[in-house]
């Protein structure tokens, strides 16, 4: 799977949001009122002579842009996946800017093509802190997550094509969260938090600028312990009781002839607990990077995704996603492909 797909985020929020019921023998338990907000995930990239700069908001208006020389901290590749197209490398780093104004910890994950420097994709994550506030106040800073890269520039729109469909496949990753209802016995009340990676795959229909996909369908969503979070969330952090193996998310959504949508068509499917209500946005943009049928080459986008499920347990999906078409992927080849 692509590298930066399997990432992502969201940190964005570490809990649930919405009250539950008790557990005990209540009557009945009511469906919440489940409000998810849109999950921005643009920000300003650079890559010039291998070294990479990212400028994020702050809450104050201002900006504040990290690099990887002066802002290192560390890097670590060990987990990162092979990169599925030909010719192209991949590198993650944490970088950390202690300004007077505060404190910005940050992560990101870059895969570029080596013989083009202006084909790179780059996506990661921000934590902004108050000044004097220390790290573990992870509630106290600002959060956000970024995907970017010259061919989802906005102001470069891609050229659509007029008829016809595209299908696309790739990696969707971020935070999985799920407090337990009364039917889970002693974890009732009680909350749990991953990091989790799925298979997401779209199809693209020009002819009535829909689109719509699926994570969970091709494969189950799984839990990624040490994956793109792993310098965010608590360390020894266990997997979850509620695993969420046998969830789908199914997505539908409009897009307009710059490439770019936003929906709130999401719904969540599980073949043994019942789902009383689920709510959810999801954006995204078309590569204007063609692939060799000149469609184009990817889709990527945010989603934010809640679900309520009739015992009063919650759960959420928040993440971020990059999906290719199979003329831009290399095909698995039994040694750590892209589907492997």
């Amino acid at each position: 799977m692509r590298l930066v797909t399997l990432m992502a985020l969201f940190l964005l929020s570490l809990t649930v949001g919405c009250s539950l019921g008790s557990a005990g023998s209540l009557p009945d338990i009511p469906i919440p009122d489940l409000t998810p907000v849109p999950q921005p995930f643009r920000a300003q990239t650079s890559w010039v002579d291998g070294v990479f700069s990212v400028t994020i908001p702050t809450e104050d208006g201002r900006t504040r842009t990290l690099d990887t020389i002066r802002d290192f901290e560390w890097t670590y590749g060990r987990f990162l996946p092979r990169p599925v197209q030909p010719n192209h490398s991949s590198r993650e780093w944490v970088l950390v800017d202690n300004h007077y104004d505060g404190r910005v910890a940050l992560y990101a994950v870059v895969d570029w093509d080596n013989a083009d420097p202006t084909d790179y994709l780059a996506a990661g994550w921000w934590l902004a802190y108050p000044p004097g506030v220390p790290v573990w106040r992870v509630e106290a800073a600002t959060r956000g997550v970024f995907l970017d890269g010259p061919e989802l520039d906005p102001a470069n729109p891609p050229d659509l094509p007029l008829t016809g469909t595209a299908t696309y496949v790739g990696g969707m990753g971020g935070l999985y969260t799920y407090q337990y209802g009364r039917s889970w016995g002693e974890l009732a009340d009680s909350s749990e938090i991953a990091e989790f990676q799925g298979l997401i795959s779209l199809t693209a229909d020009f002819d009535q600028n829909r689109l719509t996909g699926c994570m969970g369908c091709l494969r189950p969503i799984g839990i990624a312990s040490n994956a793109h979070l792993h310098a965010a969330l608590p360390r020894r952090n266990p997997d979850p009781t509620a695993l969420p193996a046998d969830y789908d998310l199914h997505f539908e959504a409009s897009f307009g002839a710059n490439g770019a949508f936003e929906d709130t068509a999401v719904t969540v499917m599980h073949p043994d607990r019942t789902i009383t209500t689920s709510a959810g946005t999801w954006q995204g943009q078309f590569s204007n990077v063609p692939d060799v049928d000149g469609n184009p080459r990817r889709v990527v986008g945010s989603t934010d995704v809640h679900f309520a499920e009739d015992d009063g347990s919650q759960g959420r999906f928040t993440g971020i996603f990059d999906a290719l078409t199979p003329a831009t992927i290399t095909p698995p080849d039994g040694n750590g492909g892209p589907m492997q």
